[in-house]
């Protein structure tokens, strides 16, 4: 449901106060269990944000994963305009290696610690921040602010977008951590599974069985072939 706030609403905090917040907010996405969050407290916050900023906010329940959320927001109209993309989710985390609080925001040596800080919880409050000027004003073209669930794990937050053939946008950018250096391309991944069955024969006569490692074998060759390939391009 698309919703917008009232004229005199309160505006977004600072962007320390907007990291420090949805660093608080766990949204792990992870295949076990024990360890994945809903991401629904982190999307209602970025809403609760843009709507007095003039946005309209969509908040989109993610097919079959129940707790998990996308977010359109989109100020202006009409086809075409920017989409500032990032991801909710953050991957799991091990206490012994954490020096600080992973969901208290620290600083230390000029640097912000923190869950998410990097990768890429901080990208929203930069760029509310960003679009905090924009607010009332006449654009050409929309600007979209896109949040999605579970980057790190199955996916399903932008492939439910996908399918559902929105945010159509002429730009867009992705705030993923690129040390400020522009990124025009990135690999994407494709996961597929290989079965192979092998069939019993007798020492007596090999040819009479089938060996499904030898099978393995020979595509695995063919895969290392193909990369250096790629490799070489």
């Amino acid at each position: 449901m698309a919703t917008q706030a009232p004229d005199n609403a309160v505006q977004p905090p600072t962007i320390r106060d907007m990291v420090t917040r949805l660093i608080s907010l766990p949204s792990i996405s992870s295949a076990s269990p024990d360890w994945d969050h809903s991401n629904e407290a982190v999307v209602q916050t970025l809403a609760d944000w843009l709507r007095p900023m003039g946005f309209a906010t969509d908040i989109l329940p993610v097919p079959g994963m129940p707790g998990k959320f996308n977010l359109v927001a989109t100020l202006g109209s009409g086809p075409g305009g920017l989409v500032l993309s990032g991801h909710t989710d953050t991957v799991p985390f091990d206490d012994q290696r954490w020096q600080s609080d992973p969901f208290t925001l620290t600083e230390k040596d000029d640097r912000w610690y923190g869950l998410g800080t990097c990768d890429m919880k901080a990208f929203f409050a930069v760029a509310i921040e960003a679009a905090r000027d924009l607010s009332g004003a006449d654009l050409k073209e929309p600007l979209i602010i896109l949040a999605t669930a579970d980057e790190e794990s199955s996916m399903n937050g932008a492939r439910a977008l996908a399918e559902a053939g929105y945010p159509r946008a002429r730009y867009a950018v992705i705030g993923e951590p690129t040390s400020l250096k522009p990124v025009r391309m990135h690999k994407g991944i494709m996961m597929e599974r290989l079965v192979f069955e092998g069939q019993s024969g007798h020492s007596s006569d090999p040819s009479l069985g089938n060996n499904a490692l030898e099978g393995m074998h020979e595509a695995l060759g063919r895969l290392l072939a193909l990369r250096s390939h790629w490799q070489g391009e």
